[in-house]
């Protein structure tokens, strides 16, 4: 095409599914991206004047496109900044509905510019009406949201590294290009409601750090400059998804594009970064139920029966200028005792250590002496006084019963009764089902069970009628209801997530308590104006979305699984699909908390990495998997503190908040998953396998009775046990490894012992 000039012109490429063009008809080019809906071009994203836009200290200007030229699969874009030439190739890529995009600026002399960005319109109409349920779009999403207009989502955010946007079917999104080894002040930006149109943003933009956890556009910074060129990359998809799920496909492909690659080359992840001698399973059981447990249980005798505690050591009205200093046992959301004693037990009977279960076994008898009122209990106790409180005073109401943190509890007193210790099924059940009819009784109309009830038991206003932490408490319903039988508990938790699918689902309103009263604080009505999001924690979804899987199990109804898999798949935008440069720890794998804060692997990411093995398991989607063994390992790199970088920088670690939010929490996730999936595991059915423990598996091969497979540690002395499923018992298979000869055994055999292989 050549210079832009003259009347109306225009010059377009296509494939099947995009069509990129550049058009004049008036005084300044139109950069159009279409997608093909049904027979149709549906303009997606557009930029006047060019997309090219530079910040200098006179402000933001929009670059003029000058020229375009038609290259090999693309087009190339060329323009003029005024502190310099900028060029844009924008090409397809091996994917129909993704462009790649390289944008690069050629400085010109004593140039100075604080930011260089490539924005987009989104073209489809907004909604005229707008209220909780219904957006000016269908769906936006950003990994944090804003407190200022200027605010950005930063590289230090970048957890899952995309902004997103739907209206009907047609979905667009942006997702930067990233190296793990170079750092790079780089940046995406968007706002749904002050242009004409909803737009969003990403490139060389620098930023600086407000608040607790916001990152503005910096006005004092210059982004990285070699040879004086400025260039970043990123991919544009564009394309018809399903009403308000496009974001599911970013999910698959953030974990293609970034996550598979960083976890094979990552076999010591859970290395840990302050005491590098700990890495393998082996280590950190030893660090966590030795030197850890030991060094904070203790026991006492309660009316004749054996107490115990691993101590957390928290302040409970949260002063945290004076911080515990005497036995506690906090059974919450958060820091959940019972759950690491489960994993304590589980050690225990693994090694035939009788002693750790008792000890293990102290800590359920001391949850089951909780005072209880109308079956609600309460769920903080402290030694040194022999007083119970019903909540946590830092982020919560330490008078109020607390539905959240009594529901999660009540499920992993009943997970102990089945899993663990069948003998004491009769009493916990008589703890528990009183505190079920409590549920039942307060249960509103509209499905929501209200969070915080007071000593009269009236519900507290704040999270009465509307929260996200309903989930929780379906989930200990539907479980019991499972167990029992007893139909009323089940259309319990169904009512329950009937409101969540209603109420929260619709506008992703993901409000818990930690949303708003732990360190990212903020009013109960916080709303971004600019992106239209309402801020969201991830830590009452992750039960939510058990909730729904239990739910599927129990009622055989496929509606549950199906939104138990989207739920899932919004969840997984909170979990780390990269190693960012800017941090010490392998990062993968970890869980932020929420778009409000930028910490980086918090300990929650042991809740999260069974949950996502159960749906692995019960879906056959390997990514799942994948993601699991990322989840689980990602705590020990940063333990024991509870996430590192808390406010997305520096290099550092978080706060130490105890055993059952960092080592503890994350050992109990291994000693659940490690009997399935030992230290490498193999799935016959899909022929592919992961590494689990030290390790990462390459090259698996499953062709009727052969399997191979290349096995890699930096430990090259160690053995390791090499797990199967979807192995026929009755077969005989010839098993290699590394490129060694092959070894026959049974299918009986592999199902029963596995294959240990090494030294590598």
């Amino acid at each position: 095409m050549g210079p832009l000039c003259g009347a109306a012109s225009a010059q377009q490429v296509s494939n099947h599914a995009v069509r990129i063009e550049v058009s004049k008809t008036g005084a300044q080019p139109e950069e159009t991206i279409y997608s093909r809906v049904d027979d149709a071009w549906a303009p997606a994203l557009s930029a006047t004047a060019s997309t090219v836009r530079v910040t200098t200290g006179d402000g933001m200007k929009v670059c003029a496109l000058t020229q375009t030229r038609e290259i090999e699969h693309g087009l190339l874009l060329q323009g003029d900044c005024g502190v310099g030439q900028y060029e844009q190739r924008v090409t397809f890529s091996a994917v129909d509905d993704v462009l790649d995009v390289t944008t690069r600026l050629m400085l010109g002399a004593k140039a100075n510019v604080h930011a260089v960005e490539d924005r987009y319109d989104f073209l489809p109409e907004r909604h005229a009406s707008v209220d909780v349920l219904n957006g000016p779009l269908d769906f936006v999403w950003s990994q944090n949201i804003k407190s200022q207009v200027d605010d950005v989502v930063a590289t230090n955010q970048f957890k899952s590294p995309v902004v997103m946007m739907q209206q009907g079917e047609l979905f667009a999104a942006i997702t930067p290009v990233l190296s793990d080894r170079l750092v790079e002040p780089l940046a995406l930006d968007l706002d749904v409601t002050s242009d004409k149109h909803p737009w969003m943003s990403y490139g060389a933009i620098t930023s600086t750090p407000h608040g607790h956890s916001y990152y503005r556009r910096a006005v004092d910074q210059q982004p990285r400059v070699v040879a004086q060129e400025i260039v970043y990359s990123y991919r544009i998809t564009v394309s018809r998804q399903p009403v308000k799920l496009g974001y599911r496909r970013m999910v698959r492909d953030l974990w293609t594009q970034y996550g598979h690659p960083a976890l094979l080359d990552s076999p010591d992840m859970q290395r840990n970064t302050i005491r590098p001698e700990l890495v393998s399973f082996t280590a950190w059981s030893d660090e966590a139920w030795h030197a850890y447990a030991d060094k904070v249980y203790s026991e006492w005798d309660c009316g004749g029966k054996r107490c115990g505690t691993l101590a957390s050591n928290r302040n409970v009205l949260g002063d945290w200028t004076q911080r515990g200093s005497h036995p506690d046992a906090w059974f919450n959301a958060w820091f959940q005792t019972l759950r690491t004693a489960y994993g304590w037990y589980l050690e225990g009977k693994k090694t035939n250590d009788t002693a750790m279960m008792a000890k293990a076994d102290s800590v359920l008898t001391l949850s089951l002496t909780a005072p209880q009122k109308e079956g609600a209990f309460d769920t903080i106790y402290l030694r040194e006084s022999n007083k119970w409180y019903p909540d946590d005073g830092w982020a919560g109401y330490a008078e109020d019963y607390h539905a959240f943190c009594m529901s999660w509890q009540a499920y992993w007193m009943l997970r102990w009764a089945v899993d663990l210790e069948p003998q004491r099924k009769a009493e916990v059940m008589r703890f528990i089902e009183p505190y079920a009819k409590f549920l039942l009784k307060h249960q509103l109309a509209s499905g929501v069970i209200p969070s915080w009830y007071d000593a009269s038991f009236k519900p507290r206003a704040d999270f009465r009628d509307f929260n996200g932490e309903t989930g929780a408490s379906a989930l200990f319903l539907a479980y019991l209801g499972s167990i029992t039988g007893d139909q009323q508990d089940i259309a319990a938790a169904e009512r329950a997530m009937n409101f969540v699918t209603e109420q929260v689902i619709p506008r992703q309103r993901w409000f818990d308590f930690e949303t708003y009263l732990s360190c990212a604080r903020k009013p109960y009505d916080f709303f971004d104006k600019w992106t239209a999001q309402y801020p969201q924690n991830n830590l009452a979804e992750i039960q939510t979305v058990q909730a729904w899987l239990l739910l599927y199990q129990t009622t055989h109804k496929k509606l549950y699984l199906d939104r138990g898999t989207a739920g899932l798949d919004y969840l997984l935008l909170t979990q780390q699909v990269w190693n960012n440069p800017m941090f010490t720890p392998r990062l993968l794998g970890g869980f932020t908390t929420q778009n409000t804060d930028a910490e980086w692997s918090d300990a929650r990411q042991g809740y999260a990495a069974t949950l996502l093995y159960d749906y692995f398991r019960e879906t056959g989607n390997f990514e799942y998997l994948e993601r699991a063994v990322s989840a689980a390992r990602s705590t020990f790199a940063v333990a024991p503190y509870e996430n590192w970088a808390h406010n997305g920088h520096p290099d550092g670690p978080g706060a130490m908040t105890g055993f059952h939010w960092g080592t503890g929490s994350a050992m109990t996730s291994i000693e659940m998953l490690w009997p399935a999936l030992g230290d490498a595991y193999i799935d016959l059915k899909a022929g592919k396998g992961v590494g689990f423990d030290e390790c990462s598996l390459r090259a698996v091969v499953v062709g009727g009775e052969t399997i191979s497979f290349e096995i890699d540690s930096r430990n090259r002395q160690r053995m390791f046990s090499v797990h199967f499923a979807n192995v026929d018992p009755a077969r005989q298979y010839l098993v290699s490894w590394n490129g060694k000869s092959a070894k026959k055994v049974t299918g009986k055999d592999l199902l029963a012992h596995g294959l240990t292989v090494g030294p590598l």
